[in-house]
């Protein structure tokens, strides 16, 4: 569920030190490269959740 101080127009930021967050963010990056924007997207959505869920933010 998205709450009231998501923004969803900017890409979520990767925790630092966090493994997860760090193959997510390198999953959006490889995306980005050959312009494949449902994996960006779809990467972005992975890494919200695991942000909400992991890291409560």
């Amino acid at each position: 569920m998205i709450g009231p101080t998501d923004d969803v127009s900017r890409p979520p930021v990767p925790v630092d030190g966090c493994e997860a967050c760090r193959e997510l963010a390198a999953r959006r990056h490889a995306a980005r490269a050959v312009f494949d924007h449902s994996a960006v997207s779809d990467a972005n959505v992975r890494m919200r959740a695991h942000l909400r869920s992991a890291h409560g933010t």
